[in-house]
């Protein structure tokens, strides 16, 4: 499946803000697609997606896989790209930190989504919600305090591997380079989904309003 056109990188309303924009467009491919061995490599992938995009941790976990876990970001910082898990345990603990620090929350423009018997690749531009309070620590930036919620839009692609269980075991992600200032734009956080005030893991968060 492919969009047919380029896809802007520009960041969205928070109106349109929607966390389950990658599941929701993967159902509508799963609709084409006949084979079982490739509708199961599409399920788990809408089940993964939905499941981090709304912080549901449990469900989360179990959409991976447990024998073995692989990750890796290419064109990202070298922070970044060192804390990516190479163990099932260390994919636990990547995934329990992703929610109790609040930048779980992901809307995905999918502009490609290929899927294989063992492999799906996906192509988005990603926008994702961070705490001011995360950026100097995620991004190296000097500017982001407690109670501000940044924008961050860019493109991924990812590489999503399965094992024989079909259970996601890899992510292989390639971004367009170390995040940038002009990537990340503030918004008001009254505007932002109410969720965000609400931790799935940790509970409700200090509002600045």
């Amino acid at each position: 499946m492919w969009v047919g056109r380029i896809l802007p990188e520009r960041h969205i309303d928070m109106k349109d803000f929607n966390q389950r924009a990658i599941s929701d467009t993967a159902r509508e491919v799963l609709k084409t697609i006949k084979e079982p061995q490739r509708r199961a490599i599409l399920e788990n992938f809408i089940e993964h997606a939905e499941s981090e995009c709304t912080g549901d941790y449990d469900r989360l976990i179990a959409s991976c896989s447990s024998k073995s876990q692989t990750y890796a970001v290419y064109g990202a910082s070298e922070a970044i790209a060192e804390m990516q898990p190479k163990s099932v345990e260390e994919m636990k603990d990547f995934y329990r930190v992703l929610v109790e620090s609040n930048v779980y929350m992901i809307h995905g423009e999918i502009e490609k989504l290929i899927v294989g018997d063992h492999d799906l690749y996906v192509e988005i531009i990603l926008h994702q919600l961070y705490p001011g309070e995360v950026l100097p620590m995620a991004f190296g930036v000097e500017f982001g305090e407690e109670g501000e919620v940044w924008q961050l839009t860019q493109r991924v692609a990812t590489v999503f591997c399965f094992d024989d269980e079909n259970k996601g075991c890899a992510e292989h992600s390639w971004t367009d380079g170390p995040t940038k200032p002009e990537w990340l734009r503030k918004e008001d956080p009254r505007s932002v989904p109410a969720q965000f005030w609400n931790n799935p893991v940790t509970g409700p968060r200090k509002k600045p309003f």
